[in-house]
């Protein structure tokens, strides 16, 4: 993978991380809703290999993580998107 696909792997995990944690009067559960199911789509409808790359990112970046929740959290995104 090159620096920028991790780059922009990492910023989606930490923008998914943030709307999941965030508490539902800070940011209202529709709207991320809203802005979570045209992403999960897009990667569901990836050529499998560009699929498994994705979910080798996201883990590699999740394993990356310090927060222990944050962590647990990235660790879950491919199934969350639907694309493991």
């Amino acid at each position: 993978m090159t620096d920028v696909e991790r780059v922009l792997a990492r910023a989606l995990m930490e923008i998914v991380v943030s709307l999941d944690l965030s508490d539902d009067d800070e940011i209202d559960p529709d709207v991320a809703t809203g802005i979570l199911e045209p992403v999960a789509a897009l990667l569901q409808n990836a050529p499998a290999e560009d699929r498994q790359a994705i979910v080798r990112l996201f883990t590699e970046c999740a394993e990356e993580e310090t927060d222990a929740t944050r962590r647990l959290t990235a660790l879950d995104l491919p199934d969350a998107f639907g694309i493991r």
